[in-house]
């Protein structure tokens, strides 16, 4: 019963008049599920349902019953709204009850009497089905309820709105779904910035940008912005918007004229955006072609599997960007022990998405190390990110032919070091020397503030006691950030 192992996390209805069958079949199916309830006809099943409804997974139903058949309970579980996935059971081989079974959207048809085997493998094809729409509504809830985020069709209607959307923007989700999403439009905003995001929409790139947005009681609001074209098997079908709230940033930046945190505060929303861009389009496209795939009757076990393990790795850093950068430049939650290897893959799992799109080629060799660490992993791996994604851009502005990003990990007798390298063109001699500065910037063109790198190496030697260099190599730059080994002899901080 190897094969069937999960389904001990699943709860069943069984419903069978035949009491003596019942009873035969409960020995084998009570062993093999979390739970089963039992239930003799139609009416009985309806009301152990209906007290039990958020618990019951799957229902096998006898089709011939008196009081109220297989059939007509059906019918009356799914005028209620209730899709939960059924199994029919019987002795007659009817074609049109069958007919009507299709109708029902019941899930199996089988023959008595009852082949075990064969039940369970029905169950445990629909179970994928379940465990499909739990994974997904996991991840929809934590969106829905952690993240400003909104959808449109392609011509800017939207279609869904998160709950931290509804919050600031005071309308409901009902107010605004159908709507344009001009409904929050603050005409003190230029029109020249709704016209250059449009433009960049319309030639199929993402816009990134701080809009002044009105809510429902005429109040204002600022977020920072990044929207995202979104696809479908290559074709565009809306767009995807994610916002930081910066309302509050501004007005206490503006009263206290702290222009240099203002400043450093603006770069990390930029960064937190330029972060999130590729894991929510990521996250989006992998739904739509699972949802796709299930409806279609042709999910891959290992495709399902590799989608899953891809959404949890997004959705993880996600929550662990907005952790950091809220964090910075103050001091870190606990240091915890890790694999350095585990914390270098996370990283490149975060751009392997982007990457694949541009043809950038990303190769890891970690030299046989397999090294024990102590300290902020959530830290590392976004400094990581921060050198990977700068080098992913380098490679993209340059129009690099055979575009690629090399990762060493090295070790001697003190230090761990972690080599990032491109085939970029390097760094102008010029500007090697700044490229840690904060405030300096060469991305004139996209709204850098010169606090990227900055803060990269505030990372990595404030809170990682390690040290981060650059030079120029092969006809590209190489990040080499430094750590000191673990000593298993002391103590965690």
């Amino acid at each position: 019963m190897g094969k069937f192992d999960r389904l001990k996390s699943i709860t069943v209805l069984y419903v069978e008049d035949s009491r003596f069958l019942a009873k035969s079949t409960m020995a084998i199916i009570e062993k093999i599920f979390n739970k089963v309830y039992i239930a003799y006809d139609g009416q009985e099943a309806l009301e152990v349902l209906e007290k039990n409804k958020d618990e019951i997974d799957i229902i096998i139903t006898d089709l011939i019953m008196p009081v109220l058949d297989g059939i007509n309970m059906v019918e009356v579980i799914r005028k209620k709204g209730c899709t939960i996935p059924v199994v029919v059971t019987t002795g007659f081989n009817d074609i049109l009850a069958q007919e009507k079974i299709i109708e029902l959207s019941i899930e199996g048809f089988l023959s008595k009497p009852i082949d075990m085997f064969k039940l369970l493998k029905r169950v445990n094809v629909i179970v994928d089905s379940l465990f499909i729409k739990r994974e997904l509504a996991t991840k929809k809830e934590m969106i829905d309820n952690d993240i400003i985020y909104s959808e449109t069709d392609a011509n800017g209607i939207i279609t869904y709105v998160s709950k931290p959307f509804e919050k600031i923007s005071g309308y409901t989700k009902e107010e605004l779904i159908g709507k344009a999403h001009s409904i929050l439009k603050d005409f003190n905003t230029m029109p020249d910035l709704y016209k250059h995001m449009w433009q960049t929409l319309k030639s199929l790139k993402q816009w990134q940008g701080e809009l002044r947005n009105r809510r429902k009681d005429g109040s204002f609001y600022i977020v920072n912005i990044i929207i995202s074209p979104m696809y479908f098997r290559k074709k565009l079908t809306g767009y995807s918007a994610t916002c930081i709230d910066v309302t509050e940033l501004k007005l206490k930046s503006q009263e206290l004229q702290a222009k240099s945190k203002q400043a450093a505060m603006g770069e990390m929303i930029a960064m937190i955006a330029h972060q999130w861009r590729q894991p929510i389009t990521s996250i989006g496209m992998i739904s739509n072609n699972l949802r796709f795939d299930l409806m279609m009757d042709e999910l891959d076990k290992n495709i399902l599997k590799e989608s899953l393990n891809n959404i949890d790795s997004h959705v993880k850093y996600l929550s662990n960007t907005i952790d950091i950068f809220r964090d910075f430049l103050k001091k870190s939650k606990n240091k915890e022990e890790f694999i350095v290897t585990e914390s270098i893959l996370e990283a490149i799992s975060v751009v392997k998405e982007q990457c694949k799109k541009k043809n950038i080629v990303v190769a890891f060799n970690n030299n046989g190390i397999d090294l024990n660490m102590n300290t902020f992993k959530d830290e590392l791996i976004q400094a990581m990110v921060n050198i990977l994604t700068n080098a992913q851009e380098a490679l993209v502005d340059n129009n690099i032919a055979d575009p690629k990003i090399d990762i060493l990990c090295e070790e001697d007798s003190k230090f761990i070091y972690i080599k990032i390298s491109d085939n970029a063109a390097g760094i102008d001699k010029e500007v090697l020397p700044k490229i840690f500065t904060p405030y300096f910037s060469t991305k004139t063109d996209k709204n850098g503030t010169g606090l990227g790198l900055y803060m990269t190496k505030t990372i990595v030697e404030g809170n990682l006691d390690g040290t981060l260099s650059v030079k120029n190599i092969n006809g590209g730059a190489e990040f080499t950030i430094e750590l000191p080994k673990y000593d298993k002899g002391c103590c965690s901080g």
